[in-house]
């Protein structure tokens, strides 16, 4: 019952962040469910598969992005590091340039990845919320593709 009460709380912060901002002016949330992703993937000949594509089993993907970059969002990082309860996450990656804070937390059971979440704040803003049943080879892939793709260096991996 500890447990759940636990991811619980931590998933609460999250969705009160996801109800805060969605529908406001500036902001846009999209949410994929994974059998929208296998649907997909049903649909890729064997020539469209990559290595580099999300793991097989995800759940839910989240997405709350700044898409108005006039509108004044005083530190969206902090804020949003401020709302998670950061005790039900470990951190996974964390990448700093001059114009963004990346920040990439995991919640883990057992030797398994259950939830991602990505925290960008700077000059772009954004959390994604990637929820599923990993393993540790495809979360350090997938891991490894956010950084490629950030054009960051990492400033700290655990």
């Amino acid at each position: 019952m500890l447990i759940s009460g636990t991811i619980v709380s931590g998933q609460k912060s999250i969705n009160d962040l996801f109800e805060k901002y969605g529908g406001k002016d500036g902001f846009t949330t999209v949410t994929i469910n994974g059998n929208l992703l296998k649907l997909a993937r049903c649909f890729e000949d064997d020539n469209d598969k990559r290595d580099d594509a999300l793991p097989q089993e995800i759940t839910t993907i989240r997405i709350l992005a700044q898409d108005d970059e006039s509108l004044k969002v005083d530190n969206f990082y902090n804020m949003v590091m401020k709302d998670i309860d950061l005790k039900d996450y470990e951190e996974f990656m964390r990448v700093k340039d001059s114009e963004n804070n990346m920040r990439m937390l995991v919640r883990v059971e057992g030797n398994r990845f259950k939830e991602f979440l990505l925290i960008v704040g700077g000059e772009d803003n954004a959390l994604i919320q990637i929820k599923g049943d990993m393993s540790l080879k495809e979360a350090k892939k997938f891991s490894e593709d956010a950084k490629r793709k950030h054009g960051t260096d990492v400033v700290s991996v655990n």
